[in-house]
């Protein structure tokens, strides 16, 4: 009952905003930069994705995330039966977090999950953008510079582009993308309690963190070896007290984990599976970046206030080790999950290297007292901007495998045949998977999904080439056919540049 969950959504919010105001302080100048913040990186997002607003990645990912969030939309239900392994695959154990947002996004707009998914993955993205700020201008100790090296963190995301950004724009590992929101909002309640212990900032934690768990379970693990490491440190407090934030805070993330798996606990295996995922070299991260990191990483290690920016790397590293281990010992070829532990790395590292720019900055004031300015520090943190993004327009826009005039020639196709008679005359094997699987809903572990020739377009032109394929196939670009293709059919529906088109002659037969 989506317009239900909206309701009680909304309910909640509402009280939650209550509840947190009596204990904040006003700052107009912060509100309005947090604002701008999710603001601009919003609408840079939607950008991204013009005109059609649709996902831009590519990858079978995308494809399973899109299957599951199809089904939900059609059965308001999560999947508790076995047998849909079948068509869903691992994803009958997913934690299903960002699908059913996404599902509900589309009902609430009208528009269903796939046409909302980039605009619910670019809004947490956003919003993940300002607690980094806000996380940054809380550990800067100069009021004067605060808000502008709180800035330069974000900016500073931009560097490791591939992981703050491309992880969803290109790579499509929607799930991961929606849990870090979640986790670097659990950090934010963590720096908040260190500063000052407080029940309502536990059970903050808790809330997050089951947010974190239903979307991407994999952050968890460290936020939780933080908070034990937080609450052991402040030893000037009573050990009840401190126990019981601590209960506060983990007790509904296990209830939840338990909950979950006791239903699905085809979900732990996922712990030694093997994958895709970028390595964090120097082709991919800039060098200079790694090298500043590293200088400020041993900066904020001397300095008491941010112990919490070090302890989760520390937590990262070690959650990335026992990954590993657990990768080799189940014989996976990459340690995927490993690898995956330096997307959320990046972000205590730029708060560090924003925390480190702030105390140079006080030291050059000193000697060059005209700097002490807030205007002198925001224009340094807009060169920095200028001289980060530059790059970044110059590079190439991801070919994205999902279309609205694909999407449109498939519908009509569904309505004249029976899916099991659709070929794909696609130029990405992905289009052609997501079409199968998510768009005509067929099986993913038996028939034609289990021939790879089913999605490889070479092959696919060579099956309409020769006598004797399926009776109607889908394209992507109906003037890029081969010709010999194109003199074998006829277009029946045209969709823009995609189309349906239907064999000459004799085809084979199917249900």
């Amino acid at each position: 009952m989506p317009w239900l969950v909206f309701l009680i959504a909304g309910v909640a919010a509402a009280g939650t905003f209550r509840w947190l105001r009596r204990s904040a302080t006003r700052d107009r100048a912060a509100a309005a930069i947090t604002a701008a913040l999710v603001a601009v990186a919003f609408a840079w997002l939607l950008w991204l994705a013009r005109p059609e607003l649709l996902p831009t990645g590519s990858g079978p990912d995308l494809v399973h995330h899109l299957a599951l969030i199809v089904y939900i939309e059609q059965h308001w239900r999560l999947v508790h039966d076995l047998r849909l392994s079948e068509y869903l695959g691992e994803m009958i154990d997913y934690t299903p977090g960002v699908h059913l947002l996404t599902a509900l996004g589309g009902a609430w707009l009208r528009s269903g999950g796939l046409h909302a998914l980039h605009a619910v993955l670019a809004l947490t993205v956003a919003i993940k953008a300002a607690f980094v700020f806000l996380i940054a201008r809380r550990l800067v100790p100069t009021a004067r510079t605060r808000n502008a090296f709180g800035v330069l963190a974000v900016v500073l995301l931009l560097v490791p582009y591939a992981y703050s950004v491309g992880s969803f724009t290109e790579q499509s590992y929607l799930a991961q993308v929606a849990s870090e929101l979640f986790a670097v909002a659990m950090w934010w309640t963590l720096i908040v309690w260190d500063e000052q212990p407080s029940r309502s900032v536990a059970a903050l934690f808790a809330v997050f963190g089951v947010g974190a768990f239903l979307t991407w379970p994999v952050w968890t693990g460290p936020l939780l070896l933080v908070l034990a490491g937080v609450a052991l440190l402040h030893g000037e407090r009573r050990i009840g007290d401190r126990a019981a934030d601590l209960v506060v805070a983990a007790a509904p993330i296990a209830l939840i984990a338990a909950l979950h798996g006791a239903r699905h606990p085809g979900g732990f295996r996922m712990v030694g599976t093997g994958g895709f995922a970028v390595w964090p070299t120097t082709a991919v991260v800039r060098t200079w970046f790694y090298a500043v990191a590293a200088m400020a990483i041993v900066f904020a290690a001397r300095q008491r206030r941010t112990r919490v920016v070090i302890m989760l790397l520390l937590a990262t590293a070690l959650q990335a080790a026992a990954l590993t281990r657990t990768a080799r010992a189940s014989g996976a070829e990459t340690p995927y999950l490993a690898l995956k532990m330096f997307y959320l790395a990046i972000y205590p590292a730029v708060v560090a290297i924003a925390v480190m720019a702030a105390a140079f900055w006080r030291i050059a004031t000193m000697r060059i007292p005209r700097l002490r300015t807030a205007a002198a520090a925001w224009v340094v943190v807009a060169a920095i901007g200028v001289a980060v993004a530059r790059p970044l327009t110059a590079a190439p826009r991801p070919t994205p495998i999902v279309s609205n005039d694909v999407l449109h020639a498939a519908e009509w196709a569904k309505g004249h045949a029976s899916p099991a008679c659709i070929d794909y005359l696609t130029r990405s094997g992905y289009t052609a998977y997501w079409l199968h699987l998510a768009v005509f809903g067929q099986p993913r572990a038996s028939g034609r999904a289990m021939d790879d020739a089913t999605f490889e377009p070479k092959q696919a032109v060579v099956r309409w080439i020769l006598p004797g394929s399926l009776e109607y196939a889908i394209t992507d670009d109906l003037d890029a056919l081969p010709r010999d293709v194109r003199d074998n059919v006829d277009p029946v529906a045209q969709f823009g540049k995609a189309a349906v088109v239907r064999r000459h002659g004799r085809s084979l037969k199917c249900p």
